[in-house]
C-alpha cells in the first residue's frame, strides 16, 4: 500500500447520515437496506483502497476512534491510525499472502491522542484479473481484555519481569493502602532515586506540570469514580534536573465485586522525543508561514522566542539584531525579560568582553557563560542580570547565507549551568529560522528603500518612467509618471490608448506617429510635447524611449522616461520676456550699457549713453580717453584709479562721478561694471551700465542741508530746556523762600501774641499757613507738570500690584476707608516714578474728595484692551457731573472753591500728561451720586 497517498472523499455510493425524513420513511430497496444496516451496525466496519485511502466506514467505527462521524477522518491517511507501523506492515503481508486476517490485535491512536487495542478481521476483495480492488474489515475493542491480561500476568510477581523488559515506567496504585509502587525505569527515565520518593500518589501528582495537573487529576478521578476500566492521558512530568518530559500514560482500573475501584495499574511512556520533534516541525512551519506571509520582523521574532520558551521550560530567549555597520546590537525580541533590561542592553557594542551576545557577535561563534556571577565576560553587565535572577546565558550568532552576522540568539537560565542537547537543538533551529526572517526583512527593507529613493528621485527630478509589454498590451506607469499626468497614484496606470489620449490634441498625431515608427526601427528616440491633465492644465514633457527586441527582431517591450519640463519652458519664456522688459526699461529709464576692452582700450556703448553724456545720438565714444575727457576734472583722477583697480585687483567698477556736457552743464552718473577674465585671470572685457543720478544727488544734498539745520535746532532746543530747568529751579527756590518766611512769621505771631489774639485773628493766621502750604504744593505740581515729557529716565518692568500697595501705604487712608485690588494686576514697562505718580493722584483724589471717609472705598482693577492694559480706579464718592468731565483734566481747574478744596488743580492734568506721553489715554466715567471711575491705558507690547 502507498502510505503517502491521502484519503479521498467518499465514493458516490456512500450514504450520508443526515438523510431527510421523507427519504427515511420511503420504502427501501435491497441496496438501501444493506447500506442502512452497514451504517447502523454496532460492529465497527470499514472499507479501504489498496493505496491506503478510506472508501467508507460506519458510525461504530467513527465512535470507536473518537470521531463524531466518518467524514472527519476521510482526509487522513490510513497508516496514521496505527501506533506501530510494523503491526500494519505485518497485517498487509498476511492479506497479500493469505487474502484474509482474523483477530489480529494492534494498537490504534484515537482522535484525542489516546490509544486502544483492537482486533482486526479483514479480507482482500479482488477483481476479475485477480488484483486487489479493496479491503473490507471490522474492528473490535480489546483494550480492557489486553490490559486485564497484562495486569494478570504482572499481578503475582509485581510486574518484575515485564517491568524489566519494557522501556516504560510501570506503576501500581493501591487505593486501600494509599501507596504507589514504581519500577526501576522510574529512576532511569526521570532521575529520581526510588528510595527518596513519597510513598503515596503525591510521588506522581507532585511532579505533573502545574498547567496539566488539574486536567489530568480530573480525568483519572472520573475514571476511578465512574465505571471505566481503563484510563489514558498525556501530560508533562518533571524530571530530577527540573526539565519536563512529555508522557503518554495508560492505566487499568481494578474493581471489587461491588464495582468499587481498589487498585490501578499502568505504564508511563516517555514520548518527549517524538513530541519534541512534532512541536519543532510545527514551530518551524508556523514561523516559515509568517515569513512567507510578510509578517513584521518584530512580530516574527517575538513568536519565535515565545514558542521556544514553551518548548524549553525554565528558559528565556532573546534576539538582538546587528546594526547596519555591525558595531552594535539592537533589541529585537525578548518577550519574557523586563523592558528596563531590554532598554539597558539596546545598542551594546560588539567586542571581546561584551557579555555573551556582544562577544558571540565579535567571535562569530557560540559563547557559553555558565555562571554570570563569576564569568569575566559579564563584568560590565552582571549588575543588570543578577537582580533579575539571570545566572546563565548562552549566545549564538545568527549568520546570513553570505556569512554576515545578522544578530544573536541568547538563552537565559535562572540557575548556573551549561546547555543540554535539547537546548542545542532549539538553538540550531531557532538561529536558522531567525536568519531567514532577518535576511528576508533586510531584503524587503532594502527593496523598499530602493523603491522609495527611486520614487523620491523621480519626484525631485520630475522624471517619470513607464514600460509597455507590446505582446500583452500591458502599460505600467511609475508614481511620478502618474503625478506628472495628474492621475492618482492608486490608479496604477492607464491603457495604451488612454495614454495617447493624455497628449495635447495638437501634438497627438505627431507623438503617435513617432512611437509607431520607433517600434520598427533600431535605436531610441526623444521628443517634447504637451499633455493635458484631467483638471484641464497643460504641461510640457520631454520623453525618451527605447525598444527591447524579441529573438525574432520584433518589438518585445518599450521603455521610456517622461520629464516634466513645464517650469523650464516657463523659465525660458520668462527669460525672454524679462530681456524684452529690461531693454524696454533701459530705454525708458535712460540707462546706457557699455563694453570696454582693456588690452586695446576700445570702448563701445549704446545710444542711451550718448544722451547721458549730452552727445548727439550716434556720436559714441570709441576709446577710453574719449570717455575720461568727458568726466568732470575734479573727479577724473578718482575714475582712473577705480578703472586701474578693476583691471589689476579684480575689483568691480562702482562709482558715482560728474560729467560735463558740451553745453557746460554738470550731471551726476552712477557707473557699474564687472570685468570678465580668462582661465589665467587676465582681464578680457568689462561690461556695465550707467544711470543718471543727478536728481538723487541733488536731493541728497538738500537732505544733508536739512539734517544740518535740524541738528542745529535740536541743539538750540536742548539748550533752551537746560535753561528752562535752571529757571524752574531758581523760580522754585525764590518763590518757596518767602513762603517759608510767611509761614514761620505767622506761627511766631500766634506763639507770641496767642493770648491777646482774637479767635478771628487766629483763624486768619491758620488760613494764611494753609494757603502757604497750598502754594508750596502748587509750585511742586507745576514743576512736575513741566518736566513730564522733557526729562527721561530709564524704563523698567514694573509689577503694578506691588506698586499700588506701596502707594496705599504712602497715602495712609483714614480709618474705615478701604482701597482694594480686584483680580491680578499685570506688569508693564514704565518709568516707575511717573506710574507711581499716576496711581498716587487718582487714589489720593478718591480719598481726598470723599465726604464720608469712614465708609469710603476705592477699587483698582485692570482689563485687557488689545495692545494696551486699561487700569481703572473707581470710588463710591459723590461723583462728577458729565458737564465737568473735560474740565477736570485741565491744569488749575477745580470743581470747588479754593477755600473749600485742598487741591491745586494740577493732579489730574499731571495724570493726563504722564499717560499720554507714554502712549496711553485717560477717561472718566461718572455722574453725580454714583461715584467716579478714572481709567487710563498703558502699552503692553514691550513687556
Amino acid at each position: 500500500m502507498n502510505d503517502d497517498l491521502r484519503i479521498s472523499q467518499p465514493h458516490a455510493g456512500t450514504r450520508t447520515e443526515t438523510a431527510s425524513a421523507e427519504a427515511e420513511l420511503a420504502p427501501l430497496s435491497g441496496e438501501d437496506r444493506l447500506s442502512s444496516f452497514y451504517a447502523g451496525c454496532p460492529v465497527a466496519l470499514f472499507t479501504t483502497t489498496p493505496a491506503g485511502r478510506f472508501i467508507d466506514a460506519n458510525r461504530a467505527f467513527a465512535r470507536l476512534l473518537g470521531y463524531a462521524d466518518h467524514t472527519q477522518f476521510l482526509d487522513l491517511p490510513v497508516p496514521g491510525f496505527y501506533a506501530d507501523q510494523r503491526q500494519r506492515q505485518e497485517i498487509m503481508r498476511i492479506l497479500d499472502q493469505e487474502g484474509a486476517v482474523h483477530g489480529y490485535e494492534v494498537e490504534f491512536v484515537r482522535l484525542d491522542g489516546t490509544r486502544l487495542w483492537v482486533s482486526i478481521t479483514a479480507r482482500a476483495i479482488r477483481d476479475a484479473t485477480g488484483r486487489v480492488a479493496r479491503y473490507e474489515g471490522a474492528l473490535e475493542d480489546v483494550t480492557p481484555r489486553r490490559m486485564a491480561q497484562d495486569l494478570m500476568r504482572l499481578s503475582d510477581q509485581r510486574f518484575h519481569l515485564l517491568a524489566k523488559a519494557t522501556n516504560d515506567t510501570i506503576w501500581d496504585w493501591d487505593f486501600t493502602t494509599g501507596t504507589v509502587w514504581w519500577n526501576e525505569n522510574f529512576e532511569r527515565t526521570f532521575g529520581y532515586r526510588l528510595d527518596d520518593l513519597e510513598p503515596g500518589p503525591e510521588s506522581w501528582t507532585g511532579r505533573i506540570h502545574p498547567d496539566d495537573l488539574e486536567r489530568v487529576s480530573r480525568s483519572i478521578h472520573d475514571a476511578i469514580d465512574g465505571t471505566a476500566t481503563t484510563w489514558s492521558g498525556e501530560y508533562r512530568f518533571r524530571r530530577a534536573d527540573g526539565e519536563y518530559a512529555y508522557i503518554y500514560d495508560r492505566g487499568l482500573v481494578l474493581r471489587d465485586a461491588t464495582g468499587k475501584a481498589v487498585r490501578m495499574i499502568g505504564s508511563m511512556m516517555d514520548a518527549t522525543l517524538q513530541r519534541r520533534q512534532q512541536i519543532l516541525l510545527g514551530w518551524q512551519r508556523k514561523v516559515l508561514e509568517m515569513i512567507a506571509l510578510h509578517q513584521g520582523i518584530e512580530e516574527t521574532l517575538e513568536v519565535l522566542c515565545r514558542d521556544a520558551e514553551e518548548l524549553s521550560a525554565g528558559r528565556r530567549f532573546t534576539v538582538l539584531l546587528a546594526s547596519d555597520d555591525g558595531r552594535r546590537l539592537l533589541h529585537g525580541a525578548a518577550p519574557s525579560l523586563p523592558a528596563s533590561y531590554n532598554k539597558a542592553v539596546h545598542g551594546i557594542l560588539v567586542g571581546p568582553r561584551a557579555g555573551s551576545c556582544g562577544t558571540a557577535a565579535h567571535r562569530r561563534a557560540p559563547v557559553v557563560v555558565e555562571d554570570i556571577a563569576t564569568d569575566p565576560l559579564w563584568a560590565d553587565f552582571r549588575q543588570l542580570a543578577l537582580p533579575l535572577g539571570l545566572r546563565a546565558c548562552w549566545s549564538t550568532p545568527i549568520v546570513s547565507s553570505k556569512g554576515e552576522v545578522l544578530g544573536t540568539w541568547a538563552v537565559y537560565r535562572s540557575a548556573p549551568g551549561a546547555p543540554t542537547p535539547a537546548d542545542e537543538e532549539i538553538v540550531r533551529v531557532a538561529t536558522r529560522l531567525a536568519a531567514i526572517a532577518i535576511e528576508r526583512a533586510r531584503a524587503e527593507r532594502a527593496l523598499r528603500e530602493s523603491r522609495e529613493q527611486l520614487a523620491k528621485a523621480q519626484e525631485v527630478a520630475h522624471l517619470g518612467s513607464w514600460s509597455w509589454d507590446v505582446a500583452a498590451g500591458k502599460l505600467d506607469w511609475s508614481e511620478e509618471q502618474l503625478r506628472i499626468h495628474g492621475l492618482p497614484s492608486e490608479s496604477g496606470g492607464v491603457r495604451p490608448d488612454a495614454a495617447i489620449a493624455c497628449v495635447h490634441p495638437e501634438d497627438r498625431a505627431r507623438v503617435a506617429a513617432e512611437l509607431e515608427a520607433l517600434l520598427w526601427r533600431a535605436g531610441s528616440g526623444e521628443m517634447a510635447y504637451r499633455i493635458v491633465r484631467p483638471d484641464g492644465a497643460t504641461r510640457w514633457v520631454h520623453a525618451r524611449t527605447e525598444v527591447e527586441r524579441a529573438p525574432d527582431g520584433g518589438p518585445a517591450r518599450m521603455l521610456g522616461t517622461c520629464h516634466d519640463i513645464t517650469e523650464q519652458r516657463q523659465a525660458q519664456r520668462a527669460l525672454q520676456e524679462k530681456e524684452e522688459r529690461l531693454r524696454a526699461a533701459l530705454d525708458a529709464s535712460a540707462t546706457g550699457t557699455f563694453r570696454w576692452i582693456p588690452a586695446t582700450n576700445e570702448l563701445d556703448w549704446d545710444e542711451n549713453l550718448d544722451r547721458l553724456f549730452g552727445l548727439p545720438a550716434g556720436a559714441t565714444a570709441r576709446h577710453i580717453d574719449q570717455f575720461t575727457g568727458l568726466v568732470h576734472p575734479d573727479d577724473r583722477e578718482r575714475v582712473l584709479e577705480a578703472l586701474d583697480r578693476c583691471v589689476h585687483d579684480g575689483a568691480d567698477f562702482d562709482l558715482e562721478f560728474r560729467v560735463v556736457w558740451p553745453d557746460g552743464s554738470v550731471h551726476w552718473l552712477l557707473d557699474r561694471g564687472r570685468m570678465l577674465r580668462d582661465a589665467e585671470g587676465r582681464p578680457l572685457t568689462m561690461t556695465g551700465a550707467c544711470t543718471d543720478v543727478t536728481e538723487r544727488m541733488n536731493a541728497e544734498l538738500a537732505l544733508r542741508q536739512r539734517a544740518d539745520e535740524l541738528a542745529r535746532l535740536t541743539e538750540a532746543l536742548q539748550r533752551m530746556n537746560r535753561e528752562l530747568d535752571q529757571f524752574a529751579y531758581v523760580t522754585s527756590h525764590d518763590l518757596k523762600a518767602p513762603l517759608r518766611g510767611i509761614a514761620n512769621l505767622s506761627q511766631w505771631i500766634e506763639d507770641d501774641e496767642g493770648e491777646r489774639l482774637s479767635d478771628v485773628s487766629k483763624r486768619n493766621l491758620e488760613l494764611l499757613r494753609i494757603r502757604v502750604q497750598r502754594m508750596d504744593a502748587l509750585i511742586d505740581a507745576i514743576l512736575a507738570y513741566s518736566r513730564v515729557g522733557r526729562i527721561r529716565v530709564p524704563t523698567e518692568v514694573v509689577a503694578v500690584g506691588p506698586l499700588v500697595d506701596e502707594v496705599v501705604d504712602l497715602l495712609s487712608p483714614p480709618g474705615g476707608f478701604r482701597v482694594e485690588i480686584a483680580g491680578q494686576l499685570p506688569s508693564v514697562v514704565a518709568e516707575r516714578a511717573l506710574l507711581q505718580q499716576v496711581f498716587m493722584n487718582l487714589i489720593g483724589n478718591a480719598i481726598k474728595h470723599h465726604p464720608d471717609k469712614g465708609n469710603g472705598r476705592a477699587v483698582v482693577s485692570c482689563a485687557d484692551a488689545g495692545s494696551h492694559w486699561r487700569f481703572t480706579v473707581a470710588d463710591n464718592g459723590p461723583g462728577i457731573s458729565p458737564r465737568f468731565h473735560d474740565k477736570v483734566f485741565i491744569i488749575f481747574q477745580t470743581l470747588e472753591a479754593r477755600d473749600r478744596s485742598e487741591g491745586t488743580g494740577v493732579g489730574l492734568a499731571l495724570v493726563k500728561k504722564i499717560v499720554e506721553s507714554s502712549g496711553g489715554a485717560v477717561a472718566l466715567d461718572s455722574d453725580v451720586g454714583r461715584g467716579a471711575a478714572f481709567s487710563f491705558t498703558w502699552p503692553k507690547a514691550l513687556v
